[in-house]
């Protein structure tokens, strides 16, 4: 029969008992409380200029402000984001070196016939920062006014209107790859280094039409140097209320969008995923921010990880479906 331990040596043993415990929990703590102690890195898969980039010094500026530690901005182009990525799949898992990807993420594992990376094993996706829609653009003088009236110009001559788009692959590529299957038209893809040329070639006549992401399109919509026949999403946008969807115009369920997050390494601790998201979150939410964004036709996001962590999980299964159909190569 067991006798009850006296007072003290109870009091001894409930001591010891959590001097046997607490070593183990004092890291995740000490680690919690004292991120960031030393400055963080936002890796930008794409060269400087583009909204990915003004993205991410925007929110970087931000949180170097309300964190107290630099935010350094790194432009880490090539390899549709493999070079970028693969910085922060390879490092430690600890918060300070993020990667700002756009739906490459998520399109590269359809495309690319050895993707070194399992998106959702490798990375912690934190959350969207923006969403660009994309529009249906043409040149201003271009006949067809709507999308009717642009597929039964391409029916009655298959193969002799081109579409550009900035680059394969691409959300551009791939959005109007999908309209083109769902309109049952037969039209070439013509791909370009970006964006920039493509619009120039539209307007010269060497191309028809367009998907064209918002941050370069809106302004040039709004000064009438391009005209929109229809937006991507499922949803109007915002700033060109007047301009039907492409769901509107006889296609239910059409719905292709441009997101952009921030994704950390993969097993990051779960309190610096969730200082990193509320100090993103808060940033979104400034009035400045929010301002600029507007400016440049982004959508501000701020969904919480596990939100963002569902959307990759369809999207990847979505693009892969889509590349599957569609026949679609970087090649």
């Amino acid at each position: 029969m067991s006798h009850p331990l006296p007072l003290s040596r109870r009091r001894f043993s409930a001591a010891l008992g959590a001097s046997l415990v607490l070593p183990f929990a004092a890291p995740a703590q000490a680690q919690a409380q004292a991120f960031p102690n030393k400055p963080i890195r936002i890796l930008v898969p794409f060269a400087a200029g583009g909204p990915t980039d003004l993205m991410a010094r925007a929110v970087g500026k931000n949180l170097s402000t309300s964190m107290g530690q630099p935010v350094i901005i790194e432009n880490k182009p090539g390899g549709g984001g493999v070079i970028a990525m693969g910085e922060v799949a390879r490092g430690p898992a600890d918060g300070y070196t993020l990667v700002f990807p756009s739906i490459l993420a998520v399109t590269n594992p359809a495309l690319m016939a050895n993707y070194p990376f399992d998106t959702l094993r490798d990375f912690a996706p934190l959350t969207v920062v923006g969403y660009i829609p994309h529009a249906l653009v043409v040149r201003p003088d271009f006949p067809a006014k709507d999308l009717q009236a642009l597929v039964a110009m391409a029916k009655a001559a298959p193969g002799s209107v081109n579409y550009g788009s900035s680059g394969n692959g691409t959300s551009a590529h791939l959005g109007a790859a999908l309209f083109a299957q769902r309109a049952d038209i037969k039209v070439t893809h013509v791909p370009y280094r970006g964006a920039a040329p493509a619009v120039q070639d539209l307007l010269g006549g060497q191309i028809q039409f367009m998907f064209l992401d918002m941050s370069s399109a809106l302004a040039q919509i709004k000064t009438g140097k391009l005209r929109a026949l229809a937006v991507a999403p499922a949803n109007r946008f915002a700033g060109l209320p007047e301009v039907p969807t492409v769901a509107e115009q006889g296609y239910p369920g059409f719905n292709v969008h441009g997101w952009y997050g921030l994704f950390a390494r993969s097993g990051t601790p779960a309190p610096v995923m969730q200082t990193l998201y509320a100090e993103v979150k808060k940033a979104l939410a400034s009035a400045e921010i929010r301002e600029l964004f507007q400016n440049y036709g982004i959508e501000a996001g701020g969904m919480p990880p596990e939100d963002y962590t569902e959307i990759v999980r369809k999207d990847l299964a979505m693009w892969k479906r889509t590349v599957d159909q569609l026949q679609i190569t970087l090649q």
